[in-house]
Order: structure tokens, then sequence, then C-alpha cells
């Protein structure tokens, strides 16, 4: 929260999907209604833009559009209605009205220190002293790719603390009835997040309703099917009311790909020069590589977490701009990283001292990167067609030219085929080797390592 002044002036003013985010709150509270036509008329957008000239001074964007055009979604009724979600409008409408930007972005911060605070859980459920399992969490929270959106209106931060929640209570042996109701919230507000999380949603749904056939005994997992159901069946409504369809339709995206891009898009998430999430968070490539330890140590909790995220996953590789355009890297990406704390956690206990340190120079290699972004905030973003500013900057102060040597993945102004593929294959052969190395445990450390979960523990005695 330090930096949040310094962010402010930096990122001044919201810029990607932020200012429709904003519009959208303005119509719901203005207004009382989701028709956005006079809020664009009106040029009420023009309260997020600093007067002309510029002083100065100035230190924010310096590229200023006068106007801004909606992001519009084709619906079957008259008006504009925007094709975001209305969960995070609705969650910072009346913060925003209270007390300007800092409001709003002190709902995302909130949503963030719990986020770090359920990492931490996770890591110990899974096996992690306390002081481990900190250090995990605080090492996936303050740096990319979660940390920039700590500080943007996107919806990247509240959807992966309701995932991490659901996927937290799901897991656990023995919820109280109100574990159950907040889990039951979480899936219930993921759809309206972005419905992009429709399908991991109706996975947690069919897992709790397993839960309940199950364990007949008790009647508590039907205090998550309520929430689960109103926020469902609410959004099935609106999109039937607006959309003329249960689900909103594919033109109010921007597009899927065919299998050659899915494949593309699915090496480009972990790879892509500018957006790709290895490059600008090293450490994810132990936490994918430790997944065997985390399905040996908590194998039904690993199952559960591959049936949830594979779904978002291949969306994700499916969407025609599956790095999230004008945005920090690994957008889209957000909600899912923190779930690494568990395969962290799993392999880390049990790790001798040469794979500590080289968890330790991983997160270092990251988080300079995610300090040289910090220290000038709009090196975090990216054009298409330039170098990626994080590692270019690195470049500038070493003499290095690495930045010149990555290969994009992006469709708006890719590298060659040839070095698409190339790329990929090594990338698939790095992981594959990081599997090999981080997987030598020996057997004698490996059992002394067992989640907080395979112990009996009493009806309501797990913490939040």
């Amino acid at each position: 929260m330090s930096l949040t002044p310094h962010l402010f002036e930096r990122l001044d003013p919201i810029t990607g999907d932020e200012p429709f985010y904003v519009m959208t709150a303005f119509s719901i509270l203005r207004d009382g209604d989701l028709d956005e036509s006079n809020n664009y008329a009106e040029r009420q957008y023009d309260e997020l833009f600093p007067s002309q000239p510029l002083p100065a001074d100035w230190r924010g964007w310096d590229r200023i559009a006068p106007e801004i055009a909606p992001h519009e979604a084709i619906t079957e009724r008259d008006g504009q209605y925007t094709k975001h979600g209305l969960g995070l409008p609705l969650l910072i409408a009346i913060p925003f009205d209270l007390f300007g930007r800092s409001g709003a972005v002190a709902v995302i911060l909130a949503f963030a220190v719990a986020l770090a605070g359920q990492c931490y859980l996770l890591a110990r459920e899974t096996g992690a002293s306390p002081r481990l399992a900190a250090t995990i969490a605080l090492a996936l929270t303050l740096t990319m790719p979660i940390v920039p959106y700590t500080h943007l209106l996107f919806p990247e931060v509240p959807a992966a603390l309701c995932l991490l929640y659901a996927f937290r209570r799901v897991a656990a042996p023995g919820n109280t009835t109100l574990q159950w109701f907040l889990a039951g919230s979480a899936i219930g507000l993921m759809p309206w997040l972005h419905q992009r999380f429709a399908p991991t949603a109706v996975v947690f749904t069919i897992f709790i309703m397993f839960r309940f056939m199950r364990d007949r005994g008790t009647r508590s997992p039907l205090a998550a099917l309520v929430p689960v159901g109103i926020g469902g069946v609410a959004l099935i409504a609106l999109n039937l009311w607006l959309f003329g369809a249960p689900i909103m339709p594919s033109e109010n995206h921007d597009g899927f790909s065919g299998p050659a891009g899915t494949v593309n898009g699915t090496v480009g998430l972990l790879f892509d020069d500018k957006w790709g999430l290895l490059l600008a968070a090293p450490l994810m490539l132990l936490a994918i590589a430790a997944i065997p330890h985390w399905w040996r140590a908590d194998r039904a909790t690993a199952r559960l977490a591959a049936f949830t995220i594979l779904p978002y996953l291949a969306t994700l590789a499916t969407y025609s701009v599956w790095w999230g355009a004008w945005g920090p890297p690994a957008r889209y990406l957000v909600p899912v990283v923190p779930l690494a704390a568990a395969p962290l956690a799993a392999w880390l206990s049990t790790a001798a001292w040469p794979g500590r340190a080289t968890a330790i120079v991983c997160w270092l290699a990251g988080a300079t990167l995610t300090l040289v972004g910090l220290i000038a905030p709009q090196r975090f973003y990216h054009q298409p067609n330039e170098l990626n500013h994080l590692i270019g900057t690195l470049d500038t102060w070493l003499g290095t030219t690495v930045a010149d040597h990555l290969v994009a993945f992006q469709t708006l102004d890719p590298s060659p085929t040839g070095h698409r593929i190339a790329a990929g294959l090594l990338g698939v052969a790095l992981i594959a080797i990081t599997v090999v190395l981080v997987s030598y445990t020996p057997r004698s450390r490996l059992r002394l390592a067992r989640p907080v979960r395979s112990s009996p523990i009493r009806e309501g005695s797990q913490p939040e």
C-alpha cells in the first residue's frame, strides 16, 4: 500500500479495460440501470481523465485519448450494454463514488491481502511449516503476475480469491455451514466477474453435490448450493434478457482459435516474449515441475485442481487474445497462480538445499523484473510490436540483448512460425528437464511431508 501514490501517479489515468468497468459502475449507481448510452453520451468518462493541457510535471500516461468508445455487447435490446462482467462494477461502485479511484483500489487490495492469507493456508494444508508457508505466500503475491493487478481495476484478483477459497473448502474433509456458505458465495460470484469462470464454477458445484450425496449425515453442503444457485440462475436470467441465450454469445468475445491457434496460445501463455507467465515469474516453472510431488502428497486435492483448472486453461488457450491485451503480463493466469502454493509447499517441504536455493534464484529473477516495473510502472505494459520493457530495461542496465532474442506468440505481431515452433519445443524440453530434476527426492525425506488434510479433523475446526 505504500506504493499506491507512486503507482497512481505513474498509471494516471486508468487504462485498458479499467474505464469500462467504472463506466458500468456509474450506470448502476447513478442511473440504476445497465444501459450506458447516456453515460457515454454525457461523456462521464471525462471524470476519469486529467484536464488538458497536462501540467509540466506530469508523470502519468502522455498519450491520452480525448474520448473512449464503449466496449459494447451485441444484444437483443436497445441501448449500450457492456460486454464485461458486472461483478467488479458491483464491488467498486459505492467505494468509487465515495472515494474515487482510491476507494475502488482499496477493495482490490483487500482481496489481495485475503488472497495472501489463503495462499498461506493452502501451503500449510499441503505440508509446509508456518515459516515456509508464509514465505511461499509472500513469494507468490508480492511479485508478478499478481502484484501489478493489486492496484488495477480488473477482476483478476477478486477472481483469484474466490477460486482459491472455493478450492480449499471443496477439498476440505470438514466444513462448517458458514464455510460452505462462503464457498458457495465465492463460486456464485466467479462467473459474474467474468463468464470464462463458468466452467470452473460448474465443476465446483458438481463436487459439492457429490459431497452432499456422499455425506448423507450432514446438510452443510446445501449451504453452498444456495448462493451458487442464486448466482447461476441470476446470471442465466441476465443473459436471456440481454442476449436471448443462457450464455453470452461468442461474438461478444474477441474470437476463438482453431487447433493450431490453440496450440500457439497454450505455449504462448507460458513463453510469450511479453505476456508469458514463465518469463515474468520463473518460480512458476518450479511450481509446474513440482506437481508430481503434490500428487504423491495429496492425490485427491491435486485431482480436484486438475478438474477445476484444466477447463479454464483450455478456454484461455482458445481465446484469440489469450494474453489479455493492454495490461501487465499473464493477466488471465492471475486467478490460478495462487494454487501454485500447493505444489511448491509439497516439494519445498522435502527439498534439500540445492532445490531451495534454485527456488530462491528463480524467485529473485521474477522479483527483480517486478521491481523494475514498480520503479516505473508503465514498463509493465507492452505493445505487440515492441520489446519487453521489463527485460529491455535490464538489458540497458547490464549491457545485454536478451529481449532481442525472445519469441512473440501473440497474433498481432508474432514471430515467424519456425521460431515459435523451435521456442515451443525448447520450452517443453525445459519443463520436462525441470520435472526430472525436481522429482528427485530421497524417499526417506519424502515421508516427512504429509498434508494437514490427511489427519482426521473435527467438523468446523479448520481455519477460514
